[in-house]
């Protein structure tokens, strides 16, 4: 019976690491793409104060 409960407590430790790498990885990537938006929101309006132009896109036509 001792080795049935070292078995399930390894298994439960190992999901437990799992799951708390995830979070972890999903954290870490978040925060990586939050970082990225604000380094090109600064670079677009530092761009903008530079005189750069903005071109508008063609406007679509409705489908009808």
């Amino acid at each position: 019976m001792k080795a049935n409960s070292r078995i399930v407590g390894a298994v439960l430790v190992g999901v437990g690491t799992w799951f708390i790498t995830s979070y972890c990885q999903g954290v870490l990537k978040r925060n990586h793409k939050h970082t990225n938006k604000k380094l090109a929101k600064e670079a677009f309006q530092s761009w903008e104060g530079e005189g750069g132009t903005i071109i508008d896109p063609l406007p679509r036509a409705p489908a009808n």
